[in-house]
Formats: C-alpha cells, structure tokens, sequence
C-alpha cells in the first residue's frame, strides 16, 4: 500500500486567463490521477490531489510582489487585495494546508481516494 497525494492548484476549479497550458495540464493530472486510484486501489495504494489557493509561499509572494510594481501599490496593498478575493477575506497559512497532507498521508484516511480537494479559504465560486 501506500498514498500519493499530488499538489495541484485551484486552477483546476476555476481556471485563469492566460494560462491554458497549466490548466490543461493540470486538469489531465486530475483525469489520470482519478483512472489510476481506481487501477491501484484494491492494493492498497491511494491517490488524492490537493489544490491550494491563495496561501502565503515565497512563489505567492513573489508573484504578488511583481503585480505590486506594476499596479504601483504596496506589496501589503497587494496581499491584501488578494486576500479580499476569498470567502474569509484573507490569505491562507501554509499551516493551514499541511494538515490536510499530513491527514491524507495518514492510515486514517483509508476510505479516501480518487478525490481533489480545494483548502482556499473559498477562493473557488464552484458549488462542486
């Protein structure tokens, strides 16, 4: 047995402008990912994607801080903004994604595989 939990984004949800290569990459990571839990299951191996949206990594940061610059506001104004754009008006914590993998890696979560789950803060407008 064993688990495989891939990192993806909410992109996969609710896909951006101007990256249509990343969607549907990630999109078919999604698709495989679904055929082979189901292939590898009865062996005890279980695979799960998690999407995180906005949470607080140095490649968020960096990417907030170039959009600073160019709509010339603080880097604070930026994050902030971008918090706004979530159900909890604010940005996520890497610690509050990690439980979550800390779960799915765990033996209880043994009845859970084939899914993709969102931690967003409820960035995602998606009911599903």
């Amino acid at each position: 047995g064993g688990r495989i939990i891939n990192i993806l984004a909410s992109t996969v949800y609710q896909p951006i402008p101007n990256l249509v290569l990343s969607g549907v990459t990630r999109m078919g990571v999604v698709a495989y990912m679904k055929t082979l839990a189901d292939e590898v299951g009865r062996d005890g191996i279980l695979i799960n994607n998690v999407c995180p949206g906005s949470i607080l990594t140095e490649r968020m940061l960096s990417n907030v801080t170039a959009r600073a610059k160019e709509l010339k506001i603080s880097v604070d104004d930026a994050l902030a903004q971008r918090g706004a754009e979530t159900a909890v008006g604010r940005i996520g914590d890497p610690k509050e994604f990690s439980p979550l993998i800390a779960f799915l890696a765990s033996g209880r979560s043994s009845y859970i595989t084939g899914t993709t789950m969102l931690v967003d803060g409820g960035l995602v407008r998606s009911v599903l």
